[in-house]
């Protein structure tokens, strides 16, 4: 089964799903290995249809089942010094290499290659493979395939989210919402300021409220479980002007925030609002045409339930991993499918330190350790007498 396992993940990192292009040509090679298997499946387009989720179930969808959820994106390689093809799916010395080799089509193709064992082996309960797109640029192919998913079956019991953590449970992460503010005042020369409204001067006070507010979220404190422990407000960048002897008249920022459970993103973006309405009074005190605009680039609830719940629980035997879960600081779609009600934990092979980086690999063995995950979770669906079915109640992130 290894074997073909990383034959699909060669097959899949040869087909450059980019975030920044469409990803139909991934969706329809995984198609066509559902149907080889005799599976049907559905797409769910993006808006535009140059993009598509894809839902399949497998087995009776009038009984609670279990997700697979992976995203068939994966981020550029520009810039990187690669010293294998990033597009190649290279075999060497026990890994497979290439772009998305662990972020995260090792999981994908462990999932592929199960088909035809979770097939044989889901007759009482469903086994549903949802498949998404952009999910490297903030998760905007899940709330689509989440709400077809929840519109076409009876609300499955659990989903495991197979990202890489190094097949450790994860329990909860952190929440992200990223936004651009695009300010426009009014150029002039420098030796006349006061004529001119200073897009820069305003990006940079909105940048400097930003730390306060950053060390406020540190002072507040939070949950050790997770590094750091606490809400971080970060500006990732801030572009204006173009020479020294003329007042800029554009500047763009853009920040990010990423919210410990049970803190709210939208208290602190009303207060960054509220700084915003301030600078832009400031600017058309001198320039009535200025304006500070902000737009939202992605957005992703953080995910948290107990280390306790029975679906944790369930979820560390079929890993095998006998450790409590964890946390970690990156993000994932889990928080979508815990807001539907589905209990959810995100568990997969590989290590995310390697994710998004040159020479980026995946262990044969790594691959074989989330191949037993999936001859477990075959059992499991073998088993008409089990209570597995009832660990959700009415919501995963109790």
């Amino acid at each position: 089964m290894i074997d073909t396992a990383a034959q699909i993940l060669c097959e899949l990192i040869r087909i450059e799903s980019i975030s920044a292009n469409s990803n139909l040509d991934i969706i329809a090679y995984i198609e066509r290995a559902l149907a080889a298997a005799g599976v049907t499946s559905r797409r769910v387009p993006s808006a535009d249809g140059n993009k598509a989720s894809l839902l399949a179930t497998i087995g009776p969808a009038d009984k609670p089942g279990i997700v697979l959820s992976a995203h068939t994106d994966v981020v550029p390689v520009d810039g990187q010094t690669w010293t294998v093809p990033p597009f190649g799916g290279v075999i060497r010395d026990g890994r497979v290499y290439g772009r998305g080799a662990t972020d995260m089509k090792g999981f994908l193709a462990v999932v592929l290659a199960a088909v035809p064992r979770l097939k044989q082996a889901a007759t009482i309960a469903p086994v549903h493979l949802c498949f998404s797109y952009d999910e490297e640029v903030g998760c905007r192919g899940a709330p689509d395939l989440v709400r077809a998913l929840m519109q076409s079956v009876v609300p499955p019991a659990l989903a495991i989210v197979g990202e890489p953590t190094t097949m450790r449970v994860v329990r909860a992460h952190k929440g992200k919402v990223a936004r651009r503010i695009t300010v426009t005042g009014r150029t002039g020369h420098s030796a006349m300021p006061h004529r001119a409204a200073n897009a820069v001067d305003a990006a940079a006070a909105i940048a400097y409220a930003l730390r306060s507010l950053a060390d406020e979220e540190i002072a507040r404190g939070g949950d050790t479980a997770f590094d750091p422990p606490f809400t971080t407000i970060h500006v990732g960048s801030l572009h204006g002007g173009s020479a020294v002897n003329l007042v800029p008249e554009r500047a763009v920022l853009e920040y990010e925030i990423r919210t410990m459970p049970g803190r709210s993103a939208g208290d602190i973006l009303a207060r960054i609002d509220g700084l915003v309405d301030r600078e832009r009074d400031r600017l058309r005190a001198t320039a009535p045409e200025a304006d500070i605009v902000s737009e939202e680039i992605s957005a992703y609830p953080g995910h948290d339930i107990r280390a306790d719940h029975a679906a944790t629980l369930l979820i560390g035997r079929l890993a095998d991993d006998p450790q409590p879960a964890t946390t970690v600081a990156f993000g994932t779609e889990a928080g979508l499918y815990g807001q539907a009600g589905i209990p959810t934990l995100v568990c997969g092979p590989g290590d995310m330190a390697r994710g998004h980086k040159a020479d980026e690999w995946i262990g044969l063995d790594e691959l074989e350790a989330a191949d037993a995950m999936m001859v477990r979770l075959a059992d499991l669906l073998r088993r008409p007498g089990e209570h597995w079915m009832q660990t959700g109640g009415a919501h995963g992130d109790d």
